[in-house]
């Protein structure tokens, strides 16, 4: 490609830093001086990215801008450090530093970064009386699966016009973006207060462990009666894999007895050596032997098929424990016995 090719393929802005990059700062001060400030930011931008100038791009600048003296030969620094030398010349330092840090936060600011880590309900319901348009602008600079979220919780009408004004919206003005999203941060900053998670089901099942078998029961029955999926849900939390070890040897043994050995083998490959042992000490020898055995013949297996395993091996426990065959040690208060 000759010079005159490589030149022609720089943007206006780009070709304006490689000219000042040409004919060093005292020159190009004085044409720094004259731009307008809307330009002044763009050349800015492009300096600091411009690291260095070849020379047969020089060359091509220079006969394209009527210049015909060639201030160096070879290649010519550039950069940051240019960039602030040049500006600090036309405006001082001080205004010089202000600008380039200027330039720097343009291009680290993302629009809407602070919607990124709201949850999708909550950015929901802050952007659910706006219009539609600003909810489209907002969305269309989110991440899509983010995006996605959020448009999820809108009803079916609202969501088609969203969308529509997306894919319309092609082209929109950063000072636009700047007034939706200083109003967004505004409604932010008087709605929300810090969020800590101190709820949900995960907790519930915790406290559910240490009432007591009895109040446990009458909990989750009338919850249950009330929302059964959420009944399910807490009692999924409940009891898990690693809790086996809660087991004393007598309903370990009768467990065990339920099990299928291949799901044994998959539930127990990544067990700590203590729940191992928990399983091989309430067997015979032979038959921990074979458990053994077959741990080793599985070869790798899918996760999927582990997680599958060991769930098939707890809905086994609570079975059990629901028909009173076994107790499980949860801790706090215990049934009487009478």
């Amino acid at each position: 490609m000759s010079s005159e090719a490589s030149a022609l393929t720089l943007s206006g802005p780009r070709k304006a830093a490689a000219l000042l990059i040409t004919l060093g700062t005292e020159a190009s001060a004085k044409l720094l001086a004259r731009l307008p400030p809307e330009a002044l930011d763009r050349v800015a931008l492009e300096l600091m990215r411009m690291p260095a100038v070849d020379s047969t791009v020089r060359d091509a600048i220079l006969e394209e801008a009527y210049a015909g003296l060639f201030a160096h030969a070879g290649v010519l620094p550039g950069g940051e450090n240019y960039a602030l030398e040049l500006f600090g010349q036309a405006f001082g330092q001080g205004k010089a530093r202000e600008l380039l840090d200027r330039v720097h936060m343009a291009q680290q600011i993302i629009p809407f970064d602070f919607m990124r880590d709201i949850d999708p309900v909550q950015a929901a319901g802050l952007l659910s009386d706006e219009h539609p348009q600003t909810v489209a602008i907002v969305l269309a600079h989110l991440d899509p699966r983010a995006a996605a979220k959020i448009l999820n919780q809108f009803e079916a009408p609202v969501q088609v016009e969203i969308a529509k004004r997306i894919a319309l919206t092609e082209q929109i003005t950063p000072e636009a973006v700047e007034v939706v999203e200083e109003g967004l941060r505004r409604k932010l900053s008087s709605v929300v207060t810090e969020v800590t998670s101190v709820g949900g089901t995960r907790p519930l099942a915790h406290v559910l462990n240490q009432v007591g078998r009895t109040n446990e029961r009458q909990i989750l029955e009338a919850l249950g009666e009330q929302d059964s999926q959420l009944a399910d849900e807490v009692r999924r939390y409940m009891f898990v894999f690693d809790d086996i070890e809660l087991l004393d040897d007598r309903a370990m043994q009768r467990v065990i007895r339920e099990l299928d050995a291949k799901d044994m083998a998959l539930a127990l490959r990544p067990a700590t050596e203590e729940l191992r042992l928990k399983f091989f000490q309430n067997m015979s020898q032979r038959a921990a032997e074979m458990l053994r055995e077959e741990m080793g013949l599985a070869g790798q297996v899918r996760m999927k098929a582990v997680e599958e395993a060991q769930q098939r091996i707890i809905d086994i426990i609570k079975k059990l424990e629901d028909e009173d065959q076994i107790s499980i040690n949860r801790g706090g208060s215990e049934d009487a016995f009478v």
